[in-house]
């Protein structure tokens, strides 16, 4: 950990975050016309097309009903990415849903065959009904325009704050880490193809909390060193490497901890019994936001403002000399 320069690695880790960020672009925009979104959205997000059956559970059984569906929407070239089952004591319904981009004419002759089949097996005296049709969510759009406005208003709030508490140097390399955080975590999600669902708009707000405190922490550590003399002394590039390698415990532990929560979490709702499926998107992006925090703030942002207090100190020093000679030449002049 002593050999660790976080300075001298800025070029490689702005490589990294590049590469990241441009395959999870790459990859998004290859899903979006290959599988009709950029990003994966989850059930309360996505716009879907559906075909239900309902029958009668005296005539026919749910496992003759799945079977002669799957039948159908096999020989019509269309395939379902999920399916919803309710029902009563004689009725009951199977909702099959399909991404949008699917040919609705495909699908409509799929329900006509599956009721033709439905009804054949029920000696036509069961209920049994087929249909497609698009459901569109329109909130999508005003929830992402609304998340952006919040995570964009926490950005800056961030920024005032360690603007006020700081320096400004610290500011930027803050707001830097916000916005190289959110765009890993993103790409990430659009690589990974993670379902995103409404927690992404809340785990969006937290990347940027998260990354709030564990700069703080590493800012409050250089702070600190500064009350030694022998820590003025240093060089800028040495002054970040020591603060960055004090703080890269606390800030591993701050992410560590979460991660490991978000696991223990998921598993105990599992062994419960809950609805871990329910929960592991959101489970997994959280961890992808954890991630994205812990190499931002860890490894990203020691390497950049290392830079920023370079230029910082450099200028301070040219206006130092300035000064210091505008003095001597008005004593001079006197």
């Amino acid at each position: 950990m002593n050999k660790l320069r976080f300075s001298s690695k800025m070029h490689l880790f702005i490589i990294i975050s590049v590469a990241v960020v441009a395959v999870g672009l790459i990859m998004g925009l290859v899903f979006h016309f290959t599988s009709g979104s950029f990003f994966s959205w989850g059930g309360d997000y996505a716009s879907y097309r559906t075909v239900e059956v309902q029958y009668s559970v005296h005539e026919i059984t749910a496992e003759e009903v799945m079977e002669a569906s799957d039948a159908a929407f096999e020989e019509n070239g269309v395939s379902y990415f999920t399916y919803v089952t309710s029902g009563a004591s004689t009725e009951s319904r199977i909702e099959f849903r399909f991404t949008a981009s699917n040919d609705p004419e495909a699908l409509a002759r799929a329900a006509a065959a599956i009721d033709e089949e439905v009804g054949m097996a029920s000696d036509n005296t069961g209920f049994a009904t087929a249909y497609n049709n698009l459901t569109a969510h329109f909130n999508s759009n005003r929830d992402i325009m609304y998340a952006g406005i919040a995570v964009a208003a926490a950005v800056v709030f961030q920024f005032l704050y360690f603007l006020i508490r700081y320096k400004f140097t610290m500011a930027v390399a803050a707001f830097i880490a916000d916005v190289h955080n959110l765009a890993i975590f993103y790409a990430l999600l659009a690589i990974t193809r993670t379902m995103v669902s409404s927690s992404v708009i809340a785990l969006s707000a937290i990347t940027v909390v998260i990354t709030m405190i564990c700069c703080a922490v590493m800012f409050d550590r250089m702070r600190k060193n500064f009350r030694t003399d022998e820590y003025k002394a240093m060089p800028s590039f040495e002054q970040s490497d020591l603060s960055a390698k004090a703080a890269f415990p606390a800030v591993s532990v701050i992410c560590g901890g979460l991660f490991v929560a978000i696991l223990l979490a998921l598993a105990v709702t599992a062994i419960a019994g809950g609805t871990a499926f329910g929960l592991f998107m959101p489970c997994l992006c959280a961890l992808i936001a954890v991630v994205s925090c812990w190499y931002g703030v860890a490894f990203f942002t020691p390497s950049v403002y290392s830079r920023l207090k370079q230029r910082s100190d450099k200028y301070a020093a040219s206006k130092s000399v300035k000064y210091v000679g505008a003095k001597k030449a008005v004593k001079n002049a006197e």
